[in-house]
């Protein structure tokens, strides 16, 4: 009996020290991705009887929690049924959320270069909703700005 209770008791202190090679652990990654701090991007607009084409640089300047903040710049063309214009502009706004689903907020100045719109400086606004996954470059956006209009873009960030 006693020799049984000794077999069993070193088959089982075996297996535990032995389970190291039939047991795959993996520690977690808790480092947080967050964007990348430049992007490049354009989109498109219409409301029907206006038509607008804007490229972007943007650059992230700070995160806290779950609300991002970035700083954009813009050039960009309008079409009209009664003539045409180009317009520059530049935007402080900010992001929320942390997953791949954001809502983005924007204000700034535009100066309309040359046009039968405006002409001279004026105001933007943005908001709308982008879809772009932390750590990964493809953005979508899709929203209403001005002079952007009801607009859908894509781009990257790098």
């Amino acid at each position: 009996m006693r020799q049984k209770t000794n077999t069993m008791v070193l088959t089982i202190v075996t297996l535990v020290l032995c389970s190291n090679h039939f047991v795959y652990g993996q520690k977690e990654n808790t480092q947080k991705i967050g964007f990348y701090k430049n992007a490049i991007y354009g989109s498109i607009g219409t409301t029907g009887f206006f038509a607008s084409a804007t490229s972007y640089y943007e650059r992230m300047i700070a995160k806290r929690g779950k609300i991002s903040s970035f700083v954009k710049v813009g050039a960009g063309t309008y079409e009209t049924w009664g003539g045409n214009g180009t317009y520059v502009l530049a935007q402080y706004g900010i992001l929320t959320g942390v997953k791949k689903h954001h809502l983005e907020l924007g204000v700034g100045p535009t100066y309309f270069i040359k046009g039968n719109v405006h002409e001279g400086l004026s105001g933007t606004a943005t908001i709308g909703w982008r879809v772009q996954k932390p750590g990964e470059s493809f953005m979508f956006r899709m929203g209403v700005s001005f002079p952007e209009s009801i607009y859908i873009g894509i781009g990257i960030s790098f």
